[in-house]
């Protein structure tokens, strides 16, 4: 079950808010208790849709989890040890076959593979986990004693399975005591739609016409039609996580709470650092806080080998796969030598234009890895990339439709224009004093809703990018 599908939007999200907003009207002193235990409730549903079975590795997690974190808040060895029982679920379900398959490759070897498939959002439910047994041992976030509200907080379906990555001291107060208002839940459907837009409207059909000439790549391409793809993969990345997050926030702010931004216009950054600090900034922050000041940050150790280790741990933890980690070591140079050079008098003067523009190449170099498996094939499609592929009968022209070209535009044009902080103060002001603007808003929303219903019945829906992480 996933956030664009017709399943989830009217079998799961649709009951459960009507549910929630029952409760509300009701209120009592039993309204908060009430509404975690139907949020638990379309939680457990949402993620058993995937599969049954998984529900097993969940209920372990949250109970150990749980009991660690009544036992020892401020135990080193409990830490330890709850950690690497949670790191070895991961292990199990997400890397276990890579290394079956390394050993075998290697050794030339014939040995059982287990057929594992991993459950919904295994990686953001783990760093879930460590981000709360971490806290308690740093004192940052009181124990929960209350299971409920511990097992809503880490199975809570609006970030399960893609994020936003929330820690639980962030959580815990929305946990005892929230309201759904009017203003916050109007807010809240609009962010969903807008979501949801970004993935129907645009991402799917980005995707369309990258997956098509990726999975023709054996038969070889010229530039321009490589360049289309890559282009595509990316701006439809962009638009399929980043709507995926604005879905997660606009639900959990119908339903009365409120998470963090996750994405900040990432593919304006003039530097891997800071496209790092733009680009699923959850995820960022949580490396940051985990495992970069663990490791001594900038003031203990080697600062250049403390960067460098959080960005192959980023890599292994994107996938299982050694072009993920060949991934996270291409960023982890990059921001390497930015913080080496940065404050060099020479760099400084490189114009602004000239440092985006090779930010923005790199970052998509790197997205090649995403949609390959192996490090040749990579290698084969960088040189597509600069005209060392064989062209075939239908080249870039066949690709570049209008379709494609208005959809680049837009992507294009939303990144320029509301990333500027005049436009978007402008369009609070806006929202907040114009009945006119209020009106052609809400009617284009109601135009893009419809679109998007229109268009999931007529050809199915595509599962978010970032599922496979």
């Amino acid at each position: 079950m996933i956030f664009n599908s017709l399943t989830f939007i009217f079998l799961c999200f649709i009951p459960c808010i009507l549910c929630i907003l029952v409760a509300e009207k009701a209120g009592g002193r039993f309204r908060i208790r009430i509404q975690n235990v139907i949020l638990l409730l379309f939680s457990l549903l949402f993620f058993a849709w995937s599969g049954t079975q998984y529900i097993k590795a969940l209920i372990f997690l949250i109970v150990l989890n749980y009991v660690l974190g009544l036992l020892g808040k401020r135990s080193r060895a409990l830490l330890i040890i709850g950690v690497v029982l949670i790191l070895g679920v991961l292990f199990y379900y997400k890397y276990l076959n890579l290394i079956i398959t390394t050993y075998n490759d290697i050794l030339h070897r014939d040995f059982f593979l287990w057929e594992i498939i991993a459950p919904l959002g295994i990686s953001f439910i783990i760093f879930q986990c460590i981000s709360y047994l971490m806290d308690l041992y740093q004192g940052k976030a009181q124990t929960c004693r209350n299971f409920l509200d511990f097992a809503l907080y880490i199975s809570f379906f609006p970030k399960l399975s893609q994020g936003p990555i929330v820690k639980y001291k962030d959580m815990e107060a929305q946990l005892k005591y929230r309201t759904i208002t009017y203003d916050k839940f109007l807010r809240g459907l609009e962010r969903f739609i807008m979501g949801l837009s970004k993935k129907v409207l645009i991402a799917d059909i980005l995707g369309q016409t990258s997956s098509s000439i990726f999975y023709s790549m054996g038969m070889g391409m010229d530039a321009g039609t490589a360049w289309i793809a890559l282009i595509s993969y990316s701006f439809g990345l962009y638009m399929d996580f980043s709507g995926y997050s604005d879905m997660a926030i606009g639900m959990a702010a119908m339903m009365g709470f409120e998470f963090k931004e996750n994405f900040n216009f990432p593919y304006l950054s003039t530097s891997i650092t800071e496209f790092w600090r733009r680009w699923h900034m959850s995820l960022g922050a949580w490396f940051r806080e985990y495992l970069y000041f663990p490791l001594g940050g900038s003031r203990k150790g080697n600062v250049y080998l403390n960067l460098f280790v959080v960005f192959l741990a980023t890599g292994i933890w994107h996938g299982a796969a050694w072009v993920y980690l060949f991934w996270g070591a291409m960023h982890g140079v990059c921001v390497v030598v930015e913080r080496y050079i940065m404050k060099k008098s020479w760099y400084e003067k490189i114009p602004v234009f000239l440092r985006w523009a090779a930010t923005f190449f790199i970052v998509n170099i790197g997205w090649i890895t995403f949609n390959v498996t192996k490090f040749d094939e990579f290698t084969e499609f960088l040189g597509y990339l600069f005209g060392m592929g064989t062209p075939i009968s239908f080249t870039g022209p066949f690709y570049l439709t209008p379709r494609l070209v208005t959809l680049w535009a837009v992507v294009i044009l939303g990144t320029l224009i509301f990333s500027r902080k005049k436009v978007q103060v402008q369009l609070i002001k806006w929202n907040e004093e114009s009945q006119v603007f209020n009106g052609i808003k809400y009617v284009f929303l109601l135009g893009c809703l419809l679109l998007c219903f229109v268009t999931s019945v007529s050809e199915g829906y595509q599962p978010f990018l970032y599922f496979q992480f």
